[in-house]
């Protein structure tokens, strides 16, 4: 009865995106057939969102988007079931934004390019010394290394602006250090990891010091195994990354860089 009540109200509801009926028959293609699509947006988010409204129901945060959830939640360790839905569904909802076929052409005629900005390569030259293309063979090759289970890539920009590559754990956040989730807790920690926490532990226990995360995802990349089993199986994540990093729609990425 619950459940009927909740889908009535529909608070959390899946994001409409731009020809969604082509995209549930067609697929992103090369990245997702139709039925890879329909797995990772239409029933999962799906999932996710009915998730996410019995969770909230009668809080306050029932109305809140999933972002504003994630933000209000990061720091609560007795919400963090609340907390991981927002998270899986706002990470989710970047990824297929920035996977989005392009409009190629205006309503005048013109034709638009799908192509990096100036800024972006820029940036990743300042940011690791070395060309986008180095950087994403690189990117493709430690995927496997870097996150063994379930997770997230995500290229953020720092309040330096400068970027940074995060390997999200489960359904870390780019958006709150302490909450990034960058390490895999059932396997041994190095001693850099364990630098990188007790200094975490240091800052968030510091009250006279306020912790300035201004952290924002350009791109997003799902590496749960359902975004890819149902197209490339299991020993093929590599290619799948590869395949999402070739096809990135420019015009969201740079939006998200320029704003």
């Amino acid at each position: 009865m619950l459940r009927s009540i909740i889908r009535k109200r529909s608070i959390h509801t899946v994001p409409k995106l731009p020809n969604v009926d082509v995209l549930a028959k067609k697929g992103i293609p090369p990245v997702l057939s139709n039925k890879g699509f329909n797995t990772v947006w239409t029933e999962y988010q799906t999932y996710l969102c009915d998730k996410l409204t019995m969770a909230t129901a009668g809080t306050s945060l029932e109305s809140y988007y999933p972002f504003h959830i994630v933000l209000n939640t990061a720091k609560k360790s007795f919400q963090s079931h609340i907390f991981n839905l927002a998270s899986a569904t706002h990470n989710n909802h970047l990824f297929i934004e920035n996977i989005l076929p392009m409009e190629t052409h205006t309503k005048t005629g013109g034709v638009i390019e799908n192509k990096l900005s100036e800024l972006f390569l820029d940036r990743i030259e300042r940011s690791f010394g070395k060309k986008w293309e180095e950087l994403k063979e690189d990117i493709i090759n430690d995927v496997d290394n870097k996150l063994l289970g379930q997770g997230w890539f995500c290229l953020v920009e720092n309040a330096q602006k400068q970027l940074q590559i995060l390997y999200l754990q489960n359904n870390g956040t780019p958006y709150y250090f302490p909450r990034n989730q960058l390490f895999d807790m059932n396997s041994i920690i190095n001693i850099d990891e364990f630098s990188y926490l007790k200094q975490i532990k240091e800052l968030v226990n510091n009250k006279d010091e306020k912790i300035k995360d201004w952290t924002l995802p350009i791109i997003m990349v799902n590496l749960w195994d359902y975004a890819y089993l149902e197209d490339y199986g299991v020993a093929k994540r590599k290619e799948y990354m590869r395949n999402v990093l070739n096809n990135l729609n420019w015009n969201v990425i740079n939006k998200r860089l320029y704003n």
